[in-house]
């Protein structure tokens, strides 16, 4: 069985030989000592370039716009890379749990997502009754996952999400780019006010984004966003329909 300290020189080694890979880090990152590196990559820091483009009060990363081909098959990050994938699409709107290697192991994680015709950026939860900075690092996550994503080659479509009306009106759609496919996580709305919410949500987006059109994965809306619309199953709805 290997020691603590063994296993620690395994990620690291790991993170070495990333660079051979041709993976775009952060321009300093590969010049750092070890224990610099190890700094950056507390917060994923050594993901994105010191240059990049950000919006808003939070300055969240601005990504770049999707407008191709939309696949007919996309599969869970949850699975394994399946028969032709490169035909296929891969989402994470699933289970937080279920796609946290996108942050937590990202180097990995690009590596999979790469296999793919198109990837959809990780779907972080935000809480409609979270804090205000839980919320804002969520979407941190996603902005810069994305945009580590498309900086090394992928193909990838944003993910839009909100908590409450507030975040609607702020910041939740702040990264995010205008005239792009963009996909959203819709599970069945209970509630009259929840469903006034997330109707307020999409047409906020609308508003302010002018997407391509809108991929949802889940529940088909119950009204007309003004933009075309797929519908696409995901694993939490067929879950629900067991």
């Amino acid at each position: 069985m290997k020691k603590a300290s063994e296993l620690g020189k395994v990620a690291v080694d790991a993170y070495k030989s990333a660079p051979d890979k041709g993976i775009v880090f952060h321009e300093r990152y590969l010049d750092l000592k070890e224990s610099e590196q190890r700094k950056m990559r507390i917060l994923n820091k050594h993901l994105l370039p010191s240059d990049i483009a950000t919006e808003g009060e939070f300055e969240l990363p601005k990504v770049r716009p999707y407008s191709g081909p939309i696949p007919e098959i996309f599969i869970p990050y949850s699975a394994r890379v399946c028969y032709k994938s490169q035909n296929k699409g891969v989402y994470c709107h699933i289970d937080d749990t279920c796609f946290g290697t996108t942050w937590t192991r990202p180097v990995a994680a690009l590596k999979k997502i790469g296999k793919y015709m198109v990837a959809i950026a990780p779907d972080h939860t935000l809480w409609v009754d979270g804090l205000k900075c839980e919320n804002i690092e969520q979407l941190r996550k996603t902005r810069t996952t994305q945009l580590f994503w498309q900086n090394n080659g992928v193909d990838t479509i944003q993910t839009a999400s909100w908590g409450d009306a507030d975040s609607i009106k702020s910041y939740a759609f702040d990264g995010l780019a205008e005239d792009s496919w963009t996909s959203i996580g819709h599970q069945r709305v209970g509630n009259k006010m929840e469903q006034r919410l997330f109707r307020f949500g999409i047409q906020t987006l609308v508003e302010k984004k002018r997407p391509l059109g809108l991929i949802i994965f889940g529940t088909p809306l119950d009204f007309d966003p003004g933009v075309p619309v797929i519908i696409k199953p995901s694993f939490i709805s067929k879950l629900r329909k067991l």
